[in-house]
């Protein structure tokens, strides 16, 4: 769940720390502040501030974001604009504020794109 409109989208933890695998198979073992960091970040995941006024763009994002379409099997190619449109009806939202709320979401979707097309793929 999403911690009270202050942050959104926690660190992917299921992809392996490939820094960490390279140093261990080297029998490298980091100290001092390098090993303080390292502990500091496996403890606490990275969160992402979301200013007050992009909250409801996100909220709107996290509604639609089942609605992916897809070119093949496994190319993404972005969100289904139609879905998001009607979202967007049932908002009461003014024509000009309905069309700022989906400018905020392509951006996100546009941030998501960039992530999921440069993560790799598990197979």
């Amino acid at each position: 769940m999403i911690d009270a409109g202050i942050h959104w989208a926690e660190e992917n933890t299921a992809q392996p720390n490939l820094v960490d695998d390279d140093l261990a198979a080297l029998g490298i073992t980091l100290a001092g502040e390098l090993a303080e960091e390292a502990e500091e970040k496996a403890a606490k995941p990275d969160l992402f501030e979301v200013l007050p006024e992009n909250w409801e763009a996100v909220r709107l994002f996290e509604r639609c974001c089942h609605q992916w379409r897809y070119k093949g099997l496994d190319e993404v190619m972005g969100l289904d604009v139609t879905a998001i449109t009607s979202v967007l009806s049932l908002s009461q939202l003014s024509p000009e504020q309905q069309l700022e709320r989906l400018d905020q979401v392509q951006l996100i979707e546009y941030g998501a794109l960039l992530v999921m097309k440069n993560s790799p793929k598990e197979r």
